[in-house]
């Protein structure tokens, strides 16, 4: 399964949360128009300052939509994720018992928000794999295959990885697959 991917960058001042819900409205369309599960990617490297009501109304927001099984699949893919970033945003997350997969300013894995040890630990090895099955990942964690198998079902429901058949695929891994971006702006 190959999504749509689309890319939006993001104003340099998130600190109101009608700022934060025009942003989230531009990232809602696009996903709304694709004819196909989307992978959003919202870049904040270019974000100086995001305050919690622009977190809550864009991060957490944008993930409960993903998650939301009962609209057409979305991933939704944080990236240039810088240390100011991560307090708001964490909070936001954690307060909605809600889970983010992210990417740090130099590309390190960052699972931001709410999710127990054991399914960070799936999401961080499938991240790093890229593409990996529930038998081998649970050989890899020496893990029962069972409670491998839960703890991926739970980070699909999350909208942290996708199922592809019986494989699993990092957001990351599905990004570097789809080719090259076609940014948009909430600006234009």
């Amino acid at each position: 399964m190959k999504p749509a991917v689309t890319h939006t960058t993001l104003f340099s001042y998130l600190v109101t949360r009608p700022t934060g819900r025009t942003v989230r409205a531009t990232v809602e369309r696009q996903i709304a128009d694709a004819d196909r599960t989307v992978l959003a990617v919202l870049d904040l490297s270019h974000v100086l300052v995001i305050d919690f009501s622009c977190a809550d109304e864009i991060v957490a927001k944008l993930v409960l939509l993903a998650s939301d099984a009962s609209t057409r699949r979305s991933f939704i893919l944080f990236r240039g994720i810088a240390e100011h970033h991560i307090g708001p945003i964490d909070s936001v997350l954690r307060h909605r018992g809600l889970a983010a997969a992210a990417e740090s300013t130099d590309g390190e894995p960052l699972l931001m928000g709410a999710l127990d040890p054991g399914a960070t630990a799936v999401w961080r090895e499938v991240w790093s794999l890229g593409r990996t099955g529930a038998s081998p990942l649970a050989d890899r964690l020496e893990l029962p295959l069972d409670r491998v198998r839960g703890l991926l079902d739970d980070l699909v429901a999350r909208a942290l990885v996708i199922r592809d058949g019986e494989r699993y695929v990092s957001l990351r891994h599905a990004l570097l697959d789809a080719g090259p971006p076609s940014p948009a702006h909430p600006d234009s």
